[in-house]
């Protein structure tokens, strides 16, 4: 054995020895199955942005430089949690279903790389609407997750960069723009689609993949709330309790961006009055949208993976879409879901 897998052998057999604080508190705000309640108290731990009594919360200003449509934005911090910033919800409502919208439309196609694509049969493609015509056994009540820009290689345990698919120039600016507003320089180069229900979770993880650790990763949350657990370089540092609401936006950069985190509850009901179906502008499909929204929640977490730009990156092969921008004119042309059990359509319209 070399000096250096002795080293590490001797940290790992440190790191098993201490108290894994992290692991504790997934179990203490879990929903079980079983109908085990969290504890009030423990609830009354999280913190919550909008309260005037936020523990360990800082109003942050925004930077210089930031995009018109951000220059407006509430932007926290945490006391002792160096990089980490929290963007309470700086989206319209609309606006909020729109990004769901394309992500069920457009972002978890192909030839994004999904779950289902490893572990389920076709068809992967037209899954929103495949589900309008025939929900049960519906293929995307399983997807769980799907990747955009450079894809990671599971059994290389790496990115390729030969290996991506087109990244949403739309997406790439919106989360560039986010970043700016907290000063921060971002070229987004990959994004994962996560797709929760009520009863689904997310383990505590490092994203430690990407070669560029020093941007920092993007997360928008849309529908349901959930509590977000961050937590330090290790799972022996007790984790933060954060609630997250639906356009809410995590920003982990600095040494944040390489602490453990996760989603382990899904708060189920809590959709905001403000998305349900009664309250949606007369947009069929969004009211569609909507609907579903009553029992899922959907996270777009965009990162740099680079530190240098690969000639041809994904962003340069997206379709320029810019309604997702806020500010910017939507482009009102869409595609609606048919009415006809036997049609379904074809190439996804810019929505």
């Amino acid at each position: 054995m070399s000096g250096m897998e002795l080293l590490s052998a001797v940290e790992a057999t440190e790191a098993s020895a201490l108290p894994n604080l992290y692991k504790a508190a997934e179990k203490a705000f879990k929903a079980y199955k079983d109908g085990r309640q969290t504890d009030p108290q423990l609830m009354d731990r999280v913190l919550d942005f909008d309260s005037a009594e936020a523990a360990g919360a800082t109003v942050e200003e925004v930077a210089i430089g930031a995009p018109e449509w951000l220059r407006s934005a509430r932007i926290y911090s945490i006391r002792g949690v160096d990089g980490f910033r929290f963007i309470r919800c700086p989206f319209d409502h609309e606006h909020q279903l729109r990004l769901v919208r394309r992500s069920l439309r457009e972002w978890i196609e192909p030839p994004a790389a999904t779950n289902l694509v490893i572990h389920e049969k076709g068809p992967h493609d037209n899954l929103w609407e495949r589900h309008h015509r025939a929900p049960d056994g519906s293929l995307l009540s399983r997807l769980t997750w799907a990747t955009l820009g450079y894809q990671y290689q599971w059994t290389q345990r790496a990115y390729v960069p030969e290996v991506r698919c087109p990244f949403p120039r739309d997406l790439e600016r919106l989360s560039a723009d986010l970043a700016a507003a907290c000063g921060w320089e971002l070229r987004p180069e990959a994004a994962i689609v996560n797709l929760y229900g009520p009863s689904s979770t997310m383990g505590g993880h490092l994203d430690d993949a990407e070669p560029c650790q020093s941007a920092p990763i993007v997360s928008i949350s849309l529908g349901l709330e959930a509590i977000y657990l961050l937590g330090g370089s290790t799972k022996a540092v007790e984790p933060i309790p954060i609630l997250v609401r639906s356009g809410d936006v995590i920003l982990q950069g600095g040494e944040s961006r390489r602490f453990v985190h996760g989603v382990p509850r899904v708060l189920a009901g809590s959709l905001a009055p403000e998305l349900h179906p009664s309250r949606v502008p007369s947009d069929p499909e969004l009211a569609l949208v909507s609907e579903w929204l009553l029992e899922h929640r959907v996270n777009i977490n965009v990162r740099q993976v680079w530190e240098e730009v690969w000639e041809g990156r994904p962003g340069d092969q997206g379709v320029d879409t810019p309604e997702e921008i806020p500010g910017e004119e939507p482009n009102r042309k869409r595609s609606k879901l048919s009415s006809e059990a036997d049609e379904v359509p074809g190439e996804n319209g810019a929505s």
